[in-house]
């Protein structure tokens, strides 16, 4: 495993992450986006300040999401988990 990996799950305002958790994009950085096609980098940034389900936590600490399945995965300071529903 690279050094640094794996990442520790902690959102970046220090609140952890888990899977299933609801998740605000803060960003789409230029590290995810700097080799693909236009229309790739148009849908990630349509879906950059939206909240999205945190679908997996890889082995390196990146949390992916998309829908229908996994297609995206951004570092655990790119996101801001939102408060739940039941607190």
């Amino acid at each position: 495993m690279p050094e640094g990996h794996p990442l520790p799950s902690i959102d970046a305002h220090g609140l952890p992450i888990s899977q299933g958790a609801l998740a605000r994009i803060l960003v789409i950085p230029q590290w995810l986006t700097h080799d693909l096609p236009a229309e790739d980098v148009a849908r990630l940034k349509a879906v950059e300040g939206t909240v999205m389900r945190v679908l997996e936590i890889d082995a390196y600490g990146y949390v992916w999401f998309g829908e229908p399945g996994p297609w995206f995965s951004l570092r655990p300071s790119e996101v801001a988990v939102e408060a739940s529903n039941d607190e």
